[in-house]
Order: C-alpha cells, then structure tokens, then sequence
C-alpha cells in the first residue's frame, strides 16, 4: 500500500469503506461546503485499479508511451501531470499541501484517522478494533453486534450538515500554536550600526514587524546572536529573545534553532515585509 502521504504537514482524515457506500457522494457534497467556506480543501483518490486520465491518440499519451517520465499539461484555468512512480510523492504531497485540509478517498486499512462508511448491513468493512476510526457513517442499518463497543460517533451519510462540522472540529483539533519570530542577528558592518533599530516615523523596523506577527501569531520571538546587543529596541518589547544555536549559518541557523526548540508549532512565512527577515 502506498503511504507516502503519510507525510502531509496539512491535516488530512480518510474516508474508507467497501465501494457503493456512499463515500464519493458524500465527498462531493462536504467539498462544496468547504468551498462556500471559503477553505481550500484537496481531495486524495486511492484506486486500486489502473486508472487512466489521456486519450491515446492525444499528444501527452503519445509522448508518454513513448516513454516520457512525466508529463504535463495546462491552460488557463488548470493543469495536469501524469507521471510514473518515483515522481508521485514528491509530485503529490507538493500539490496537496497547498491546501488547508486534505479528504482522502480510500485506505481503510491504514492505521491514520479515518471516517468509515458501513455496508448495506451495516457492518464494518475493517476490524472493530482497527486504528484511527473517528467516525462511523451508515445508510439506515447499523448492526450493533458487529460493532460491538465501539465508541464512535455515528452520523446518517445524509446527515451532510452534521458530519461537515464534525469535520471541521477534527481539523481544528489538529492544528498546533501559530508562532512567529523577527530574525535582527544580522552584523550590520556596512551601516556601522544596528539594522534592528532604525527607526520609521518613532517605530523602530523591528517593533513594526513583530506587532504583525503578534496579530496573528500566538507567541513571538527575537532570534538574534548569543552577543547581540538588544537593549535598544528590546526594553520596552514584550517579546522572548532566543539565541541562535548554529552560529555563522545567517537566518538558515536562527531557523533551525527554532524548529529545534518548537518542532511541533507552525511558522507563518512572509514575503512582502522587505525590511528585517520575518520567519
């Protein structure tokens, strides 16, 4: 079984059960209401059967057979990329981690957080005892012997609205603390002073940057060398100062000192503050 996206960094939740359940219908309609909300939601298909997106005849099913390791194709809305095995994870994962949340369609067998739908029946495509089931979805029928005492909240596949929120909750549980940090430990021989404590219009840049993340971030740092001088800005800020640890790498070292310190916190990255570097 293929587990590469095992190691998706957006959150994601399965959906598994035998086919004919329901699971496609459903999936459908929780993507239209993550769409009206506004979150960009990724949908993941597990086919177990070979599956074909080219017409042969076509000019990327031509290039391909040929023997072309990947293939890709575009317009102006949309694009698509058709490639064989050593590219897919990489190719994968990069794609669907641009996404907010991640619904998987298939793998019922893995040990990841799953919602399961049940047969006609209503019993359980898996063992009772299985990992990571959630969420129990059913068509009317629940056989309650077969699922025995587990525990699992259980929602009716037209209960749309309830299962959606149920979702979202779970999604949000697995965020982890926003924090941000404003890297000042740069030399600064040029300007024979200090970059972090220039001042705009009575703010020094440093100030400035770090009330951004504050609005958005639960924490913020001041990642600076271990000999750094902060007293000219840092006084009055209310923001923890961390040394960085791999000292003469630049910002990379101040990174890596963070990222060892909180390995299980997200970092906001930005890209249009042109003055400071901003993690």
């Amino acid at each position: 079984m293929d587990r590469y996206w095992e190691q998706f960094k957006t959150p994601f939740l399965c959906f598994a059960g035998f086919s004919g359940a329901g699971k496609t219908t459903l999936l459908e309609r929780l993507i239209k209401m993550f769409k009206a909300d506004r979150v960009r939601v990724g949908y993941y298909k597990h086919d177990s059967h070979r599956f074909e997106v080219d017409k042969k005849g076509k000019d990327t099913h031509r290039a391909f057979s040929a023997g072309a390791g990947a293939i890709a194709i575009n317009d102006s809305a949309h694009f698509a990329v058709v490639a064989e095995n050593p590219f897919k994870k990489r190719t994968v994962i990069h794609a669907l981690e641009q996404c907010d949340c991640i619904l998987i369609e298939g793998y019922k067998q893995s040990p990841f957080d799953k919602i399961i739908f049940l047969d006609a029946e209503g019993r359980l495509p898996v063992p009772v005892d299985s990992p990571g089931i959630k969420a129990i979805v059913h068509s009317g029928k629940v056989d309650e012997e077969a699922l025995g005492r587990l525990d699992a909240p259980r929602f009716h596949r037209d209960d749309v609205d309830l299962i959606y929120q149920f979702i979202k909750d779970h999604f949000q549980s697995r965020t982890r603390p926003l924090f941000g940090a404003v890297f000042i430990g740069g030399q600064s021989r040029r300007m024979g002073k200090p970059k972090f404590s220039l001042s705009y219009n009575g703010q020094s840049e440093t100030e400035r940057i770090a009330k951004l993340l504050a609005g958005v971030c639960e924490k913020v740092f001041l990642s600076a060398r271990a000999d750094q001088d902060l007293g000219v800005i840092s006084g009055d800020l209310p923001y923890e100062r961390i040394d960085d640890e791999h000292c003469g790498m630049g910002p990379v070292g101040g990174l890596a000192t963070l990222m060892g310190r909180y390995p299980d916190n997200a970092s906001p990255i930005s890209r249009d503050i042109p003055r400071n570097t901003v993690l």
